[in-house]
């Protein structure tokens, strides 16, 4: 019989609004062809009772992204996050519903971690999921990587394991602040680095010299590095903050 290539490893209420939701680990067997991340674990936060492009449409996605400035209006216009959700997680959502996933205890949750570099949050805030979770996963794990945009809120105390999303440099500022290390996402044209941060190596303004399972530095203030993170808006998301920035002006 052929193995899983995900688990489930974590279900119940949302730390956000309490629908629920779902943390699924893949690609367990079959590595992920990313190129920019390159074959890391991703996990991936859903609705459990909603398919994820449905979850857009209706605003039922805030379940799982909180109040991140990049989902749109909660009708799914405006949006500027990179993720496209009609293929990853979507595909995600449906071997869900097929039972394609078995449900993993904690040993086997630490265990699919396990000498392999994780990605936190492929789609969907980590802060979502209790925190032990992720602790569980990443406990024996060469390393990882993850992102909150509720690090003001209910992700003040990820900041051992995810980076804080910042769009701004009041953002920067506040998030220093509360603990966290930072990844910022600036326009196109804009200043990109300032003191304490490093531009994202697997960027294309810094050549795409690595990729992130190379790179390993967004993984909170577990790490020896102490630098943020500044990456150029790209694809949709450029595109969109600069519409907005105009219309703005």
């Amino acid at each position: 019989m052929k193995k899983p290539n995900g688990l489930i490893l974590w279900q119940g209420p949302s730390r956000i609004d309490g629908a629920p939701i779902v943390a699924i680990v893949v690609g367990l067997e079959d590595a992920s062809t990313n190129s920019k991340t390159g074959a890391m674990l991703q996990t991936y936060i859903l609705r459990a009772d909603i398919a994820p492009t449905d979850a857009i449409a209706i605003g039922a996605d805030a379940s799982i992204c909180g109040d991140c400035p990049h989902r749109g209006d909660g009708t799914g216009k405006g949006r500027t996050c990179y993720v496209n959700v009609g293929q990853g997680a979507l595909s995600v959502y449906r071997a869900f519903l097929r039972g394609n996933y078995p449900m993993a205890t904690d040993a086997q949750a630490r265990l699919a971690g396990t000498k392999r570099v994780v990605r936190l949050g492929t789609y969907g805030d980590p802060a979502a999921v209790p925190v032990a979770v992720w602790e569980n996963l990443t406990a024996d794990a060469v390393a990882h990587t993850g992102y909150t945009h509720a690090w003001r809120g209910i992700g003040s105390g990820y900041a051992h394991l995810l980076m804080a999303s910042a769009d701004s440099v009041a953002d920067k500022v506040a998030a220093m602040a509360a603990g966290f290390r930072t990844f910022r996402v600036v326009l196109r044209g804009e200043s990109a680095r300032l003191p304490g941060e490093a531009i994202c190596p697997a960027s294309a303004e810094a050549g795409k010299k690595l990729t992130c399972i190379e790179c390993k530095a967004c993984n909170g203030t577990a790490t020896n590095r102490k630098a943020s993170i500044v990456i150029q808006a790209h694809g949709g998301t450029a595109v969109m903050a600069n519409v907005r920035r105009l219309v703005a002006a």
